[in-house]
């Protein structure tokens, strides 16, 4: 198998290619002079199994990918695998207003004319799947992250919301913790009232956890909860670490460990998605 890595993605291309005795590709990347992307793989991509690694948050990401994708179909390969560690707009899974698009289904429809299956991790909204004609894997971190946690004494792992449960649940279970979840209600769309579970969190060692945290918004009034309930010790964990506006400074400061994946590399990711990731490339 060769492993062509996104520019978004570069480190965990690079142990995902070690953990499956994979080769590296080396990438050409430039702009010309009006702007536009140029990509070329400079492997021998003829008859070969080809995994290409990268994210869509961003726009060029987008673009990036399917420039990829189309080069290793145009160079030969026998199979070509998306590996998306973290697949942006999936929340516009759904048309919520006349006019708007789907824009998880447009990016999934454009990665199907150029690639033979997709392979995600923890994505968004799950719905997303249902839009590839071709076989679309989402992959979750759970074991990996509460592995992470499992010798820190966690007394409850939370979700700051009810949706999130499950995630915390499972968690705790593999942690031997207790799992609950804060009840957040939208008053409008600028105000939500969030109130903490009958528990007592007093001198306990609390780890929030959430699939995304993207402004923080919501986490840092979490925080703030538990630190007027009494507890001793706070953790919060994600598998993909957004960090818009750079929120992951101001969680930091008011947390005593903070901690995401390396689907978004940062200063933050303590637990890697390559394992994982190899694995699902190897069945």
């Amino acid at each position: 198998m060769i492993v062509v890595p996104s520019s978004s993605s570069l480190k965990l291309a690079g142990s995902v290619a070690k953990l499956t005795s994979s080769q590296l590709s080396d990438v050409e990347r430039k702009r010309f002079p009006d702007g536009e992307m140029y990509i070329r793989i400079l492997s021998d991509l003829s008859g070969q199994d080809v995994t290409v690694l990268g994210n869509t948050r961003f726009d060029s990401e987008i673009l990036e990918m399917l420039l990829l994708l189309n080069a290793a179909r145009e160079g030969g390969a026998s199979k070509v695998t998306a590996v998306i560690p973290y697949f942006g707009y999936a929340r516009q899974h759904m048309k919520y207003r006349e006019g708007e698009p789907v824009s998880s289904k447009a990016i999934t429809k454009a990665l199907d004319t150029t690639c033979d299956r997709i392979i995600c991790v923890e994505i968004h909204d799950t719905e997303t799947l249902g839009f590839s004609a071709h076989p679309f894997l989402n992959l979750s971190l759970i074991e990996d992250m509460s592995d992470h946690f499992r010798k820190k004494a966690i007394d409850y792992v939370i979700s700051p919301d009810d949706g999130g449960y499950e995630r915390a649940h499972s968690m705790a279970s593999i942690m031997g913790s207790e799992s609950a979840y804060i009840n957040k209600k939208r008053i409008d769309a600028g105000t939500v009232d969030m109130k903490l579970p009958d528990l007592d969190f007093r001198g306990k060692s609390i780890l929030l956890v959430d699939d995304i945290i993207s402004t923080g918004g919501t986490i840092i009034k979490a925080v703030k909860l538990l630190r007027e309930a009494g507890a001793a010790r706070i953790s919060v964990s994600a598998v993909h670490g957004v960090f818009a506006r750079e929120s992951d400074r101001i969680i930091s400061s008011s947390v005593d460990d903070l901690v995401v994946s390396d689907t978004i590399d940062g200063p933050y990711s303590m637990v890697s998605a390559a394992g994982t990731i190899a694995r699902s490339l190897k069945g």
